[in-house]
């Protein structure tokens, strides 16, 4: 289990939203992103505020992109991920039997 996912198991304890959030399959396709940013910041051992200035972003900005309040281009977040020293990997599975 990552980080983020024991993250999230911790939020959704102290957070009734964030688990009603979690647990819905649609909403949380959007916090696995949110969910990335946060466990990149977690390993980097800083709060958000520390953060936010390594990627070169306001806190606020950077509480509503983990809080998935907040969209974010693919470019964005490759340049977000690259100030913070790591690596965006896009993985797409195709699913013959979906189509």
């Amino acid at each position: 289990m990552g980080v983020a996912d024991r993250y999230a198991r911790h939020r959704s304890r102290r957070d009734p939203e964030f688990k009603r959030i979690w647990e819905d399959k649609d909403r949380r396709k959007r916090f696995e992103l949110s969910s990335k940013i946060i466990e990149l910041r977690l390993k980097m051992g800083l709060n958000q505020t520390k953060f936010a200035k390594v990627i070169g972003v306001k806190q606020p900005y950077l509480s509503r992109l983990e809080n998935g309040d907040e969209n974010i281009t693919y470019d964005g977040l490759e340049r977000l991920f690259n100030k913070a020293g790591a690596t965006l990997k896009l993985k797409i599975e195709y699913n013959k039997d979906s189509v």
